[in-house]
């Protein structure tokens, strides 16, 4: 089923539900950071599962300002959260976070239930969503699972004070670098690395918005990147050609992840 969005800004979205058959959410899901949880708590959520959604390429999820009643777990694909605001030249958006395999978009809207951003698929996506009763009542059944779904959330807003930190501080250069370099680990925790290639299927205006940067000042760097044998960005792909180069650019800590070796 597609996506459709459904409702205005600011009013309740009734979102049609697709039965999922027990076992309909596959094992090879759990990967990424829900891959983190505890075997007990991942096939609560498989039985807690109410639809699965397929989603177009740049389709919008959600906007600032809808009601949610459930959250969505990215199965496959790459989403984005955005932020829209107003200036005196019109409306300005910022991509502010994106989700890989195994991220819940907005497990965050769960005692919220509004968010101030919008949520939307960079690529075509596959979707799990839970009803918020059904995530309340794992919550109120077990402290320990509480735990672990707001270590999640923890986690999630530590990679947004990254975000927050590279776009303020960091020059073009070691901005591109740092991000490719996340999303290196975070596609790699996923299962989608095949090499030293990832999937990263951005437009130019994309990469912009997440370094803060100009289209043009982009393609500089990317150029600059390849031509330094460092990273090739081109055809929905980043090839890395060296690594330790490549972390030393942004001057890479990893730590902000937790990955559970951390």
């Amino acid at each position: 089923m597609k996506g459709e969005r459904v409702g205005e800004p600011g009013r309740s979205i009734t979102r049609p539900v697709l039965e999922v058959e027990e076992g309909a959410l596959p094992e090879r899901c759990r990967r990424g950071l829900v891959g983190r949880l505890e075997p007990e708590l991942w096939q609560m959520l498989r039985a807690t599962c109410s639809e699965i959604r397929h989603l177009e390429a740049r389709e919008i999820l959600s906007e600032a300002g809808d009601r949610l009643d459930a959250s969505a777990l990215l199965l496959d694909g790459l989403m984005a959260r955005y932020v829209r605001g107003a200036s005196k030249g019109g409306a300005q958006r910022a991509i502010v976070s994106i989700s890989v395999p195994g991220d819940f978009v907005d497990l965050h809207a769960l005692p919220l239930k509004r968010l101030e951003h919008d949520i939307g698929a960079l690529t075509e996506a596959r979707i799990a969503l839970f009803p918020h009763a059904a995530l309340n009542r794992i919550i109120d059944r077990s402290h320990r699972h509480a735990r672990q779904l707001w270590r999640l959330t923890m986690i999630d807003a530590s990679i947004h004070r990254h975000w927050i930190f590279r776009g303020s501080r960091l020059r073009a250069l070691a901005a591109v670098a740092d991000f490719v370099s996340e999303m290196d680990l975070r596609l790699q925790e996923a299962g989608e690395i095949e090499g030293d290639r990832l999937p990263l299927p951005l437009l130019q205006t994309d990469l912009a918005e997440i370094a803060g940067l100009s289209p043009v000042h982009v393609s500089r760097v990317c150029r600059e990147l390849r031509e330094s044998g460092t990273c090739t960005i081109r055809d929905g792909h980043a090839e890395i050609h060296d690594r330790p180069r490549l972390h030393g650019l942004a001057h890479f800590d990893p730590s902000y992840l937790y990955a559970p070796d951390g």
